[in-house]
């Protein structure tokens, strides 16, 4: 274990967790534009793990089709996504027409990749605080819960992984993660999840609770996995170097992002 770096990470959490939680409590406007910054942040980092492997994406584009979704999800919920896609298809399509470079399908695909992957995933936490206005006063509580159980699976997966983790899970993808320290995340996940259910979370039931624990605990892993892959594969370690110990925005929110819009489409089938 990297003493050093874990303090570092652990620092900047408390510096910046607080941030994130109170955000996401208080809602409305502010809490919009906190998901906005981090589906920008990680559309740049996207776009560069693209231009890596070959790609010519134009970041006006993806920024602003990125934005769109968010802005889009605040204000009109999931209405206006289908009506944003067809324009982000017609620029993407347009701006190839008129190039006379490169391979029009690997850029018109990294294009529509890098706008939408992201600010889809962090756009369903817009979802969740906006559900409606009967949940409203509770959507923050279970925002909060959804970061502290992914913290918790996390930070989990990493100690004990490097503590105790002899068997490597995806060693091709993430040589460093082990299936110890996975097994750990995805038992404490859901352990956290119901503690966050009896200590402040209103509106759901224990069951609600465990769920969502178990895809943090599940899905949440996986995002880190498919995050992971994307950089092997670029060839880099971190997505960025924005936040000092965890790397970029990708590599901070990767797993709680990823569980996101599973999250909400329980809540919306099941819960509300």
């Amino acid at each position: 274990m990297n003493l050093k770096k874990f303090l570092l990470r652990t620092a900047v959490a408390l510096v910046f967790g607080p941030v994130v939680i109170l955000s996401a409590l208080y809602g409305r406007l502010l809490w919009c534009l906190v998901v906005l910054s981090a589906v920008l942040f990680s559309v740049r980092e996207t776009d560069q793990l693209l231009r890596s492997k070959g790609a010519n994406i134009s970041s006006a584009i993806t920024l602003a089709a990125g934005s769109a979704v968010v802005i889009s999800f605040y204000r009109f919920g999931e209405g206006a996504l289908y009506p944003l896609m067809v324009l982000l298809m017609i620029a993407a399509f347009a701006r190839e027409i008129y190039r006379k470079s490169g391979s029009a399908l690997l850029n018109i695909a990294a294009t529509l990749f890098s706008a939408l992957m992201f600010s889809l995933l962090f756009g369903s936490f817009i979802l969740i605080r906006e559900m409606n206005a009967a949940a409203y006063p509770m959507a923050g509580e279970w925002i909060v819960m959804i970061f502290l159980t992914t913290w918790v699976c996390d930070t989990a997966a990493y100690l004990i992984g490097s503590a105790w983790g002899q068997r490597k899970l995806m060693p091709r993808i993430s040589p460093n993660k082990t299936i110890e320290g996975t097994i750990a995340g995805f038992l404490l996940a859901p352990v956290t999840a119901v503690l966050c259910y009896f200590w402040f979370v209103d509106g759901l039931e224990l069951a609600d609770a465990v769920i969502i624990g178990l895809i943090v605990g599940v899905v949440g892993q996986f995002g880190d996995l498919f995050e992971s892959m994307l950089k092997r594969d670029a060839g880099v370690k971190d997505s960025s170097n924005l936040i000092p110990g965890h790397g970029g925005m990708l590599d901070r929110f990767d797993s709680s992002s990823f569980s996101a819009p599973l999250i909400y489409l329980y809540l919306k089938l099941f819960v509300l």
